[in-house]
Order: C-alpha cells, then sequence, then structure tokens
C-alpha cells in the first residue's frame, strides 16, 4: 500500500474512535431524541423508533474511511468538496428513510466522521501533492514545458508513465562537432556547444516536446511521451518544419563566434518504445527504449550523406504525408537486406513550401524517379531543374553525382542492394 492510503487507513482510524467513544458515552443521546421528535413530527409516525447500535457504528466507520480514502486519492479540489457535500445529503436522507422502517438513526456522528476525515485527507494529501510534486520537478525540470509539467502532474498518476507506448522520436545532431572540436578554442567551445543545445532543447521544450537526452553533440525528444498524444508524429513534423529556420539562423551565430559553420542534422522515427522510470540512483529519469529510439539517431547520421537537414523515416510520413512537403532519398535496408522503408527529406508544413521551391521539389521528385528507373540522361536533366538559382542544394548534388557515376558505369554491381538504396548498418 503506497503512503498516502496508508494515510487515509490511520485518519479513518483516528476518526472512528473518538466517535465510537462520543457514542458509548452517551453524547449523542439528545441527539438522537431529537431527530426521533422530528420524525415523528413531519412523518406522523406512530410507533416509537427503536435504535440500532450496530447499524449506527457500522455507518459512521464506513463513511470515515471512505472519505480519507477518496479525498486522499482525488486531486481535483471541487470534486472532494463535491463527494463531501453528497454523502452530507445521502446521510441525511438515509435518516429519514430508516424512520419509515421504525429505526431511529440520528445523523450527525455520520456527519462528523465524512467531515473530519474528509478534511484531514484533504490536509494530509496537499503535504503528499506537494511532495510529490518537488520529486516530478526533479526529474522532468527542464525536460517539459511549464504547460505540460502542470499537466502531468495534475494527472497524479506515475504508475501510468511504465509501459509500451507508440510515439515519435526527435534526433537532432551537429554532424561536424569533431571538426567544430578541433578548431576552436576550448573556451569558446564550451561556449558554443552550450548555446547551441540551449537553443534547440528551449525551442523543441516550449513546443511541447519532451527532452530525452542530451550531451555535447546531439540531444532526443519524445513526442507521445510522457504525456500522451495520439497525433505525436504530427507535433514532432511540425516542430521540425519550424526548427529549419531556426536552425539556419543559428548556425550563422555560432559561425559568428567561431569562423566555422556547423552542420546540424534531425530525423524523426515513429514507433513502439518501452517506456519509464529508466537508469540507477542519481542517473534515473523517465526515458523510452526501443527500435525507434535506435532508429531516429542512425537515420541523422545519414544527413551527413544525403547533405540534407531533416529527414522522416516512411513510418512517421506514413502518418503525417497529408500534413508536410516532403521530396525522397533512398530506400533503406538492413543488415541482412531486409527493406526498413524509404527515407524523405521534409521541407515545409503542407502548404506553406513558396511556389519556386515547390517546382524545384518536383522537379527533384521525377528526377529520383527517373534515376531508379536507370534513364539517368534525363534524371540529370531534372535535378538540373530541381536547382534554385542562388542557393546551394547538397541533396541534389548527391543524386546528381549518383546519375553521373552511373552514366560511366554500366555494369551491374553485385551487390544485392538496388543502387537506389542504402544500407543502414548499426
Amino acid at each position: 500500500m503506497n503512503r498516502p492510503r496508508t494515510a487515509a487507513l490511520i485518519i479513518g482510524v483516528l476518526v472512528c474512535i473518538p466517535i465510537l467513544l462520543m457514542h458509548r458515552f452517551g453524547l449523542f443521546i439528545e441527539v438522537s431524541k431529537w431527530f426521533a421528535a422530528l420524525d415523528a413530527r413531519i412523518f406522523i409516525l406512530q410507533d416509537t423508533l427503536r435504535a440500532s447500535t450496530v447499524l449506527q457504528y457500522g455507518y459512521h466507520t464506513l463513511l470515515a474511511f471512505l472519505s480519507a480514502f477518496v479525498c486522499v486519492d482525488m486531486t481535483s479540489q471541487w470534486r472532494r468538496f463535491a463527494f463531501l457535500i453528497a454523502a452530507t445529503f445521502l446521510t441525511v436522507t438515509f435518516s429519514f428513510l430508516l424512520a419509515f422502517a421504525g429505526i431511529l438513526f440520528e445523523p450527525v456522528s455520520g456527519l462528523l466522521a465524512i467531515w473530519l476525515a474528509g478534511i484531514a485527507a484533504i490536509a494530509v494529501s496537499g503535504l503528499y501533492h506537494g511532495e510529490r510534486t518537488e520529486i516530478m520537478r526533479t526529474l522532468f525540470s527542464g525536460r517539459l514545458s511549464t504547460a505540460a509539467f502542470e499537466e502531468l502532474s495534475a494527472q497524479n498518476n506515475p504508475a501510468a508513465l511504465t509501459g509500451r507506448r507508440e510515439l515519435t522520436v526527435l534526433c537532432f545532431r551537429v554532424l561536424n562537432h569533431p571538426d567544430l572540436a578541433h578548431e576552436t578554442d576550448g573556451v569558446k567551445f564550451e561556449e558554443i556547444s552550450a548555446r547551441m543545445q540551449r537553443s534547440v532543447s528551449e525551442f523543441i521544450v516550449s513546443r511541447g516536446g519532451y527532452l530525452d537526452d542530451a550531451d555535447a553533440q546531439s540531444l532526443q525528444a519524445l513526442f507521445g511521451f510522457p504525456l500522451a498524444d495520439e497525433h505525436h508524429a504530427l507535433h514532432a513534423a511540425q516542430v521540425a518544419a519550424a526548427l529549419r529556420p531556426h536552425l539556419s539562423t543559428l548556425a550563422l551565430e555560432v559561425e559568428q563566434v567561431c569562423g566555422k559553420k556547423p552542420r546540424f542534422g534531425v530525423a524523426l522515427a515513429s514507433g513502439e518504445a518501452m517506456c519509464g522510470l529508466l537508469g540507477m540512483d542519481d542517473f534515473q529519469s523517465f526515458s523510452a527504449s526501443g527500435e525507434a529510439c535506435d532508429f531516429a539517431g542512425r537515420l541523422c547520421g545519414l544527413n551527413a550523406i544525403y547533405g540534407s537537414r531533416i529527414l522522416v523515416s516512411a513510418k512517421t510520413y506514413s502518418k503525417v504525408k497529408e500534413n508536410i512537403e516532403v521530396r525522397p532519398m533512398e530506400m533503406l535496408y538492413g543488415p541482412s537486406h531486409q527493406p526498413l522503408g524509404e527515407v524523405y527529406e521534409l521541407l515545409a508544413e503542407k502548404g506553406t513550401l513558396p511556389e519556386a521551391d515547390a517546382r524545384a521539389r518536383d522537379a527533384f521528385w521525377q528526377g529520383v524517379v527517373q534515376y531508379r528507373q536507370g534513364d539517368n540522361d534525363k534524371a540529370l536533366q531534372s535535378f538540373q531543374n530541381a536547382l534554385v538559382e542562388g542557393r546551394e542544394d547538397a541533396p541534389v548534388r548527391y543524386f546528381t553525382d549518383l546519375a553521373t557515376a552511373h552514366l560511366k558505369d554500366k555494369g551491374k554491381s553485385a551487390d544485392a542492394i538496388p543502387k537506389h538504396g542504402r544500407l543502414l548498418t548499426a
């Protein structure tokens, strides 16, 4: 039994014993006579009412424990008082109904049990709630927005945070972190590392993400945990889309400080994960572990190969394809050559892509299809049309190089992975 319920049990005992003694010493005799006379006047009773000691004791004992348990478990204050008022009404009504059966039942002892136990339980619950909130604040401080933390605290159900959960993982990484560390002064590197992590984490947390993990070069955020969210993939994609311009601004700020431009990569992957309080001692935190978490990290690293900014797994894309603008990259395969699904680059939210960018996206998509069909000449022309004047586009350059290489090499590869696929290893 947990501590609040143990406290409720003690409250019930401490309330019942004094009321029982008050009955034994006859402190409710005059009250009983007054209610007997009242019942006789109201209901015009001819027979004398008989008292039931067992019923009287049993009722106030039951209501004392019930009020204590209900008021300890409930978090809503108005619901607690609604219960106490309802129990008061029930007790008074019960007294009058028993009068018809010829039983004298004075409600005062029952009302004392209800309100004394209820008020004591509310006071004790406040102490436990404050203690519980402080513990939760320690575990979630800086990881959740204030609004999300208040909502989580109000739910008052830590056990619900443990178990399998469908969620979406957002992974962020500084792709050229080793280069920055090698070419930047130690103190300045500490400054820019903290600046990048703080900027990205605060951006994600303020928009409803849960900061699961962070180190010098990467961070991982969860959507759909600890707060359940059936639209976790959509919300993660919206945050990632809004993160694109934020990262561009951040990259320029860091470049001004250290003279070298950081390259950022982001990835989204959806799936089932085991969630709960993971780790040990001071290293414990509410976290998630599963294929989606692992896949998001591996997917994020592919940004360094494609030159893309935000990659989306096939499962995430299937959930949000009506709400985002994307362009295809490659088909991914696992170590045993099993298909893992296509990967896409997220460009923007649906309907927000400028006209020139939309035309470039369509040309790029056409070029990828032509490349996969083996029509490399047309693919190269499409990729050329996908370039926006004055803008460097690394994924276009990546696929242009692939198509050019296949034009030079007409031989078939012995590899079981198709030329438009990529082997994704750990």
